[in-house]
């Protein structure tokens, strides 16, 4: 033991500030743990609810696509019935443009898938028969006519019928 006390040595500066530098250093990396660590929990949270939120809206997408490629499906199938429909309502036109004014016709009969029209009729006279005859010669959705059963009624009018074969473009 030594009776005389020693001055116990004086630790240098530079140690006392590495120490307190350690120490913040220390402070700061366990309050930046907690702040990552949350800042990650509530990153994780939100990516998590940004993912459910995407996988709700590709099924959404992908219902919608369906949806519409069924009705696109429809429209397509629609376009092709209608793309392939005859108007046999023309006909009734055509008659109309092209009737006598002395030729009534009575009865008709329509077959358009060989764009045929059997007409009964009834006219004043030869004259009148010969001119819508060459009226129908004469246009151009005609293919040909044939004229049939021709006789006088008791009124003196001529009865007849006539078969028109037409265009098939008419109709559309």
């Amino acid at each position: 033991m030594e009776i005389i006390p020693k001055q116990t040595p004086k630790v240098p500066p530079w140690l006392d500030i590495l120490f307190y530098l350690s120490v913040g250093l220390l402070v700061f990396s366990f309050i930046a743990y907690f702040l990552f660590n949350n800042s990650i929990k509530t990153s994780q949270k939100t990516l998590a609810v940004l993912e459910e939120t995407l996988s709700r809206e590709v099924s959404e997408k992908a219902t919608l696509k369906n949806e519409i490629l069924t009705y696109q499906k429809k429209i397509k199938d629609f376009s092709g019935l209608i793309s392939g429909h005859l108007k046999s309502s023309k006909i009734f036109v055509f008659i109309e443009e092209q009737c006598h004014p002395k030729v009534w016709f009575n009865d008709f009969t329509l077959d358009t898938e060989k764009a045929s029209v059997m007409l009964l009729g009834e006219a004043q006279s030869f004259e009148s028969l010969g001119q819508q005859m060459l009226i129908l010669r004469d246009e151009k959705m005609v293919k040909s006519i044939e004229l049939g059963n021709v006789s006088l009624n008791k009124e003196g009018k001529i009865n007849f019928n006539l078969n028109i074969f037409l265009n098939p473009s008419i109709f559309k």
